[in-house]
């Protein structure tokens, strides 16, 4: 609490001079189609009652606007003009907000975390409505909308009782354009461009239409927009998929030792960390995505206004890699670590090793015995197939002159689909590979990896194809008054209303992780005429050690090498220690499962399917007096959940031959069900206080919760991993909603309609917060390591936000007149109280301490241009990561540049710029001398042409 008072008090007395800080409140959220009030949304409107905005300044206008004229602390985003959204993805655009950062999928904005708190504790509506997500949780994926759409995005940092509850760290409202709120007569504005990605070297179209009709009297009116892309992209990438803790097993000797006996398998200490592989890939995708919405809007008569309104997504995403790199398992030769426990050199065993050291293969040693690193090469698809709609329709009743009373009605879906396989055709190394972390070296060197192109070596191994399904459904009810007191006295106005909300979500897998081991062993040639040479072509350039990478290796269609493998003869041949009898039998079993041995069998243990119902009632009183103005309510929500699925018990533990995997089988599926069921009371309170007619004092207390994502709340089960890391994990249902008490103080001096300094200090205080924990449990002879959600874990959050967004134009009519700077920074420090089993110096997820970003730009004689660069410190991925231990993102900025030039009124060239300066994701394991995922994903350009009429 001395940490949210001193906070507040800085943000209090804090001079105009500092930067800007765009944590601000908006206007009362109305519904789902009037989320503004009829002033805020006109602020900045002509005198015709036109509110279409214009270019960058009218966009920052009315953002500035809707800023200051608001009830709550929010911040917004505005279109510059129709179709035209300051950036080609809406994330991109809310990360230039204060205290927003967001994660990329592809190199576009995916997901957004605010004021260090991650996606699942964000709230994000379209049109004051829950959109159904193609996501197994409740994250929403910004990457399914195109930008063209959307008139304004805004983002609530503190709440008010009307504003649907579930968002800890803010609630997103995406609107979408209406018609009446536009010119009146018929428009059409039309965008024809396309992209171009550095490393795919391929140009992908890119159109967009927005068309609209109000009549001259404005009771009837029609906007309908719509856009398809198609982005052809690349990346690159370099992968250490965990470090193991603990001791390895060792052979005492050197690569060149013979005659070694199982005297010399020795254990190395405890305290080390070990990569389990090194892996060099390539992946090509193709995304394309298809949107249209549309809105209807008719007067029925003077009292009423009725809106229809619908949103269609279909976004598919094609990813195909190329991948090679040796797999690390135990046991090691000349093993060494540095002091931070960190291995840092070592070889694996070759069969020539193995040749003159046979007794270090004796079947007797069990789990002990020594095995052949293996050099893999892969090929893996993961596609992502989803679409999504939304539709509702709003009336609103002017009963009175002072009230008004709204019904909203709504339906949503979204499904996803995402096929994928990973298949590995290798050699088992003749050599005894070597792996180097060299001091001053970002990448590990590899090598000794002899000859890892001959197709005569390559072996079937590694075969796994699935496909998951997401259903995502719900309906939604709303019912909002607005009363407005016309007396004196300090009550001003009384909102008032009910809501129901049913979700429904599905999430299916199907698979063949019962016979993904069918070739395990390295035992079965695969022909020559299936394989073909590649290259990886300038490899991570800017990463010390690229240029020592193995970057010629081979690939091959997994379709392909999967159809010569699935074939009777092939599966016939005598492997893995049986005899040809033997063989046959298994072949034949594995024949009759449905499909073959590659087939798709669904997993009933891993279903998950959630129904959840919410019952909402609010009552938000507002108040004013001299200067000052302010509202105090709350809201109570009834939240009931049943999951529902199936248990299967574990038949028994075998390790495969040939591989250290763990086969577990699975017995019959019996059917299970949990409920659950919670209420809460959210108050919160709002304040301004006008210094003067320029200055402003907000402060904001609030309770709110975030539900538990509805991928955790499942009964699913699993059970996998290997004979030195065995893993299980699945849902939980009975997990208790996350809570938090907020605590906001903001300035602000606005020093004209554009320019302004404001400054924020907020501190939220957490109970019964949700995250993975990892515990141990017994199962036979093997430990697994359990990682589930649970709740339990205390703490704080608290930061504070500066910023500033400036123009030239009053102390320049002339050519300088046309600039203008943005920009923000923010801090958040952290708190964190956890269970003993459990790692309190983690943090939270997602939690940068430091953000900032900046914007130059230039608006004058038609040309119109901003550069802007976003970056945001090093931050915790997951608490939990492989085998346990944290994952964390290393610091990460990027420069973005867009250009327009205006050839008349009506037609404009324009052309952006993504990522200019090649930035890379870097994450790593607790020191980043322990890498684990390196992409560059390049930069991306968009060009075109826009036309109204």
């Amino acid at each position: 609490m001395k940490r949210a008072y001193l906070l507040c008090a800085v943000a209090s007395i804090a001079l105009p001079g500092t930067l800007f800080a765009q944590t601000t409140p908006t206007a009362a959220v109305q519904d789902s189609t009037d989320s503004q009030s009829d002033d805020t949304a006109s602020a900045d409107a002509p005198s015709s009652g036109d509110i279409i905005v214009t270019g960058i300044r009218a966009s920052l206008k009315s953002s500035a606007a809707i800023k200051r004229n608001a009830s709550q602390i929010v911040d917004a985003v505005s279109a510059e003009d129709v179709g035209k959204f300051p950036d080609v993805n809406i994330a991109d655009s809310l990360q230039r907000v204060t205290g927003v950062a967001i994660d990329r999928s592809g190199g576009e904005g995916q997901f957004i975390t605010v004021r260090g708190l991650g996606p699942q504790f964000n709230t994000v509506l379209v049109n004051g409505r829950v959109m159904a997500t193609d996501n197994p949780g409740r994250e929403f994926s910004f990457d399914v909308l195109s930008p063209n759409m959307i008139q304004r995005t805004e983002i609530y940092k503190s709440t008010v009782p009307q504003l649907q509850e579930g968002g800890i760290g803010a609630t997103v409202n995406i609107i979408t354009a209406k018609p009446l709120d536009g010119k009146t007569g018929a428009h059409l504005t039309l965008s024809a461009g396309g992209m171009y990605d550095t490393l795919a070297k391929k140009t992908s179209p890119d159109f967009s239409g927005t068309a609209s009709f109000a009549n001259k009297d404005k009771t009837i009116g029609l906007v309908v927009a719509a856009s398809y892309t198609k982005r052809y992209s690349a990346f690159d990438q370099f992968a250490i998929h965990g470090w193991l803790p603990g001791s390895q097993g060792l052979i005492n000797g050197t690569p060149s030792s013979a005659g070694l006996t199982a005297g010399a398998l020795i254990n190395s200490p405890a305290n080390i960390f070990t990569p389990r592989d090194s892996a060099f890939y390539h992946y090509d995708e193709s995304r394309e995505r298809l949107n249209v919405a549309s809105t209807f809007q008719a007067k029925l008569s003077d009292r009423l206004l009725l809106t229809v309104d619908g949103l269609y997504s279909k976004f598919n995403v094609m990813s195909n890699g190329h991948y090679f790199g040796p797999f690390f398992t135990p046991r090691f030769i000349g093993l060494t670590a540095n002091s931070n426990g960190t291995v840092n050199g070592f070889n694996r065993p070759g069969t020539q090793f193995l040749a003159a050291n046979p007794a270090l293969t004796d079947p007797a040693l069990g789990d002990q015995r020594v095995t052949v690193s293996q050099n893999d090469n892969a090929s893996t698809y993961g596609n992502r197939f989803s679409n999504s709609y939304q539709i509702g329709s709003n009336l609103k009743w002017s009963v009175a002159d002072n009230l008004d009373l709204k019904f909203d009605a709504s339906t949503t879906q979204a499904k996803n689909r995402t096929p994928g396989a990973f298949i590995v055709v290798g050699a088992l190394a003749q050599s005894a590979p070597r792996f180097d972390l060299l001091p001053g070296v970002t990448m590990p060197i590899i090598s000794n990896l002899g000859n890892v192109t001959d197709p005569s070596l390559m072996r079937a191994h590694y075969s796994s194809v699935g496909e998951g399904r997401v259903r995502d459904r719900g309906t939604e009810f709303h019912f909002d008054g607005d009363y407005r007191n016309q007396d004196e006295g300090p009550v001003k106005s009384i909102l008032f209303g009910a809501a129901f909300n049913r979700r429904h979500k599905t999430q299916t897998n199907a698979n063949n992780e019962d016979t993904v081991c069918t070739y395990c062993g390295y035992d079965i040639p695969v022909p020559a005429n299936l394989l073909s040479p590649y290259t990886l072509n300038n490899y991570l350039p800017k990463i010390s050690g690229s240029d020592k990478a193995p970057v010629n290796f081979l690939t091959f269609d997994p379709a392909a090498v999967l159809a010569y493998l699935s074939q009777p003869s092939v599966l016939a041949l005598a492997r893995q220690g049986r005899t040809a009898a033997e063989q046959a039998a298994v072949a034949a079993q594995q024949l009759a499962l449905p499909g073959g041995p590659f087939g798709l069998r669904d997993r009933p243990g891993q279903l998950l399917d959630v129904v959840e119902k919410v019952w909402a009632g609010y009552i938000n009183v507002g108040l004013g007096g001299p200067r000052w103005s302010g509202n105090v309510g709350f809201r109570v929500t009834d939240t009931s959940v049943v999951s529902s699925g199936f248990t299967q018990p574990i038949l028994g533990i075998f390790v495969n031959p040939g591989d250290d995997n763990l086969n577990i089988p699975l017995g019959n599926p019996t059917a299970v069900s949990v409920r659950n069921h919670y209420r809460n009371f959210l108050p919160s309170a709002n304040v301004r206080y006008d210094l003067t007619d320029r200055m402003l004092l907000r402060g904001a207390f609030s309770q709110t919760i975030t539900r538990p994502t509805l991928t955790d709340l499942g009964v699913n089960n699993f059970y996998n991993g290997r004979v030195t890391a065995a893993t299980s994990g699945g849902g939980n249902p009975t997990l208790r909603p996350f809570k938090s008490t907020n605590y906001d103080l903001s300035y602000e001096f606005y020093i004209s309609d554009i320019s302004y300094v404001s400054l924020a200090g907020f501190y939220k205080e957490f109970s019964d917060f949700l995250e993975q924990q990892t515990l141990p449990i017994q199962i036979g002879q093997y430990t697994f390591q359990d990682t589930r959600t649970r709740n339990g874990a205390t703490g704080s959050v608290a930061g504070v936000e500066v910023g500033a967004q400036l123009t030239a134009d009053r102390i320049s009519s002339g050519f300088f007149g046309g600039f203008g700077i943005a920009g923000n920074y923010t801090y958040v420090s952290d708190t964190a109280k956890r269970a003993a089993n459990t790692n309190s110096a983690c943090g939270y997820n997602g939690l940068s301490p430091h953000s900032a970003n900046g914007s130059l730009f230039y608006q004058k004689y038609g040309i119109q241009a901003r550069a802007s660069y976003n970056w945001r410190s090093s931050f915790l991925r997951s608490c939990l990561s492989d085998y346990g231990q944290p994952e964390n993102r290393r610091a990460y900025g990027q420069l973005d540049f867009s250009a327009s030039y205006d050839i008349t009124p009506a037609f404009q060239v324009y052309v952006q710029g993504v990522n200019l300066t090649n930035s890379y994701i870097f994450d790593y394991s607790v020191l980043e001398e322990r890498v684990k995922n390196i992409q560059n994903f390049g930069t991306r350009f968009n060009f075109g042409v826009r036309a109204s009429f």
